[in-house]
């Protein structure tokens, strides 16, 4: 567990909060085997909306980005009305958000995200909706409850439908996921996706991740090193898997389609921030984003 005096991760300018584990025995809705939250990693502290909006306020000049995200899916059921709420509250600071999530998002839901979306498009803020797809043919890697890969996809196309940043998460790339998988995402969403992040792979040294993950060989060469989490403050140590093949395969097909791709989510921030353009409504037009796109990997 994290100190209470910091609940939660901001470094680099960015603001990471979330609604916390889902309860005392359980982090999330979901169990991904790949998760490293369940293998040592500290957990965010649970705080009502109102506690957390007033402790960022303690912390305003640290950042200029908020993410819900980090130790667990605060949009998942059945929780997704509370961390909505949290999003909506977060408004207050006037900085880009950005949430990450596996879960779909209700009508209701999406009409309020427009709303969001609408609010800090009059300050000149971006709402990015991030979609987490880790497979398309292993199942066992992102189990039920999670909805299908297609429907995920599905909810990218409607976040692009009321003009938030689409952003699609391949992460993190696994060594039993085979590269056409990856190829298969692509294929079924580049229509409709303004941005794609990969990710490496974090294992912790007792190697429970792994067991829990690989259930057979894949066809990607991982390279091995020990080091602290580039994303987050903790003070353990990870083994981290890079799938230098997959990430090849997929900077090439990013490019083919002509999206714009990142290993980590700060250059994908960045890389949006620069190329925002408004139209008459308030939302962000993705085709001029994509003019010198080229399948970066910052």
């Amino acid at each position: 567990m994290r100190s209470p005096s910091v609940p939660f991760d901001i470094r680099d300018r960015r603001a990471m909060v979330s609604l916390g584990p889902l309860s005392s025995k359980r982090y999330c809705t979901y169990s991904c085997p790949f998760c490293y939250v369940s293998s040592g990693f500290p957990s965010y502290v649970s705080m009502p909306t109102k506690e957390i909006v007033r402790w960022l306020r303690t912390k305003r000049t640290e950042f200029d980005i908020i993410y819900l995200s980090g130790d667990t899916d605060s949009l998942a059921p059945p929780r997704q009305s509370e961390g909505l709420r949290l999003l909506e509250a977060l408004s207050e600071f006037g900085v880009d958000l950005l949430f990450t999530t596996r879960a779909i998002i209700s009508p209701e839901g999406l009409k309020r995200l427009e709303a969001l979306r609408e609010q800090l498009a009059a300050g000149g803020k971006l709402l990015f909706g991030c979609v987490s797809v880790a497979q398309w043919t292993v199942p066992h890697v992102e189990p039920r409850p999670i909805p299908l890969p297609q429907l995920r996809l599905d909810q990218l196309r409607h976040f692009r439908d009321i003009g938030l940043v689409s952003v699609l998460a391949m992460r993190p790339f696994l060594p039993n996921v085979p590269r056409s998988d990856y190829s298969a995402i692509l294929d079924n969403s580049h229509a409709f996706v303004d941005v794609v992040l990969g990710e490496v792979w974090y294992v912790d040294e007792d190697l429970n991740i792994l067991r829990r993950t690989l259930g057979e060989s894949g066809d990607s060469e991982f390279e091995l090193a020990s080091h602290s989490m580039d994303f987050d403050g903790n003070d353990k140590k990870w083994l981290v898997y890079h799938a230098r093949d997959t990430e090849s395969l997929v900077a090439s097909a990013c490019r083919r389609f002509r999206l714009p791709f990142f290993m980590r989510s700060a250059p994908a921030i960045n890389w949006a921030r620069s190329r925002r353009s408004k139209t008459a409504d308030g939302a962000y037009s993705s085709a001029e984003w994509k003019d010198g796109a080229g399948g970066s990997t910052g």
